[in-house]
């Protein structure tokens, strides 16, 4: 039977259109979720995006500050190399080799401290060199050549030195192994006359280089490594550096990997791996790379990331056992699986009704 209420007309609700946020009950849940879905997949991927930028600017500009270091440093090297040796010069009366090293210095940028100073030290040396003048037995004294104003360190005019007893010169040099001396006096010649013997020039200067160059690669403090470097660059513009390409490759690798110390562990871990691979007993390669992989697993656990922090101190034992390092590896992956346990439970949202187990038939509750 029907009742009055059956009878009476209904009126469809109606959802405005442009409602800002509506859901409608009758739309499927999956259209829904997927549009939900979609929505946080743009948020995660333009945070990724950001995340990327970040890095790769952040690797861009510790490789502009470890260039930078690297220039300084060969730079340094090769001002205090001529600063040290002015006093020689000045010691032996070497004044072709003086003025040269001198000029050389005033021509760089920024200007070198104290030089104003140092030329005149080496001003007034050269002229207290200067043997007094002896008066003439005679009555009537006579103007004595030794009394004529001495000419300054610094000079300016075209004058050119005696080309021949250079290269004299910088072959004795080389005879006796004084490799500085050659290399500087070869460099005044090649200034005056670049055309003058540059077969036996050339062939004199590659080897001054490269001699030179040798023992600062080989010896055991590393502060030379700079300047053998440059050294080595030098050479090649004579020719032929032979076993130098390779020490300067290993050379310049060493280096780097020590400006990216305590900077960027994976730039500095890449460049020491690299040589250990190539040179396994290279000075102290072995040694730092390692310690670098547990620094690196230390800098990792003070950031909360155990996990990272157990595969590099996994990578510092696959090199070399030590048991500390077995102890911070078996530390930090207890940690790690600690943290994925408390992200699984995690998960479970507070006021989530958790499944229950059904009891089977014929027990209570079944």
């Amino acid at each position: 039977m029907l009742s009055v209420e059956d009878t009476q007309p209904t009126i469809p609700v109606q959802y405005p259109d442009d409602a800002a946020g509506f859901i409608d009950p009758n739309e499927p849940a999956g259209r829904r979720g997927c549009l939900m879905y979609g929505l946080l997949g743009l948020v995660i991927l333009g945070f990724s995006g950001a995340i990327i930028a970040l890095a790769g600017f952040a690797g861009w500009s510790t490789g502009q500050r470890i260039g930078q270091t690297n220039a300084t440093a060969t730079q340094s090297a090769v001002i205090n190399e001529q600063l040290n040796r002015i006093p020689i010069d000045v010691r032996d009366g070497n004044q072709v080799l003086l003025q040269a090293r001198l000029q050389y210095l005033l021509t760089l940028t920024p200007a070198v401290a104290g030089l104003d100073s140092i030329i005149q030290t080496a001003t007034a040396v050269y002229e207290n060199s200067l043997p007094t003048p002896t008066p003439p037995p005679t009555a009537t004294p006579q103007p004595s050549p030794a009394t004529a104003t001495p000419q300054p360190i610094i000079q300016t005019g075209d004058a050119t030195p005696d080309l021949t007893a250079l290269l004299a010169q910088a072959q004795s040099a080389i005879t006796i192994q004084d490799w500085d001396t050659a290399i500087d006096t070869l460099d005044v010649v090649m200034s005056f006359d670049p055309t003058f013997q540059s077969g036996a020039v050339r062939t004199l200067m590659l080897e001054a280089l490269t001699r030179k160059a040798l023992p600062l690669f080989r010896s055991p403090d590393s502060s030379g490594l700079a300047e053998a470097i440059q050294l080595t660059d030098l050479a090649r513009q004579y020719g032929d550096v032979g076993e130098l390409n390779y020490e300067s490759l290993i050379a310049g690798l060493y280096l780097d990997a020590l400006n990216a110390t305590g900077i960027d562990y994976n730039r500095s871990i890449a460049k020491l791996a690299e040589v250990y691979q190539q040179a396994p007993g290279y000075r102290d390669v072995l040694s730092r790379l390692v310690n670098e992989y547990v620094t690196y697993g230390d800098a990792l656990i003070a950031q909360g990331q155990p996990c990272s922090a157990t595969s590099q101190y996994q990578n510092a034992l696959n090199y070399q056992d030590n048991v500390m390092v077995v102890g911070k590896r078996d530390a930090a992956q207890t940690s790690c699986q600690l943290q994925a346990t408390q992200a699984l439970i995690g998960t479970v949202m507070p006021g989530t009704i958790q499944p229950v187990g059904v009891a089977p038939v014929g027990e209570p509750g079944g």
